[in-house]
């Protein structure tokens, strides 16, 4: 009866091995990684509203009322195009102005510097 319950502790053995003291170990995460770059929307967690005036009206152009591109306002893919479609609702629904931007927003601080964007420009 002692032989097959030494057996199965042998055979266990072989399945399971020590580890050994002079092994290098196993780092579970890579130190040097760089954090993943957020945009501005994402990082903070901020919802786009249509009735939120005040939030849209920073990233339209003070003289002509448009939009800025991705590479001056730093958004990811998904929130530019939310953006644009958040601002087109506003103005439809009148909480903004079309062509040019609201004078009482003009001193807001600002998200980002429309005259040094966050990426070069591919067409500049």
């Amino acid at each position: 009866m002692f032989i097959g319950v030494t057996r199965i502790f042998d055979s266990a053995r072989c399945f399971y091995p020590e580890k050994d003291p002079d092994a290098p170990t196993e780092v579970v995460y890579n130190p040097y990684k760089k954090e993943d770059r957020k945009c501005l929307l994402c990082r903070t967690g901020v919802e786009l509203d249509y009735k939120n005036a005040r939030l849209l009206q920073q990233f339209v152009s003070t003289f002509s009322g448009r939009v800025y591109d991705r590479h001056i306002t730093g958004l990811c893919d998904h929130q530019q195009k939310r953006l644009v479609e958040t601002i087109s609702l506003s103005r439809k629904a009148g909480y903004m102005p079309i062509f040019v931007k609201d004078p009482k927003y003009t001193r807001d601080p600002k998200l980002f510097d429309p005259l040094r964007p966050i990426r070069p420009h591919s067409f500049a």
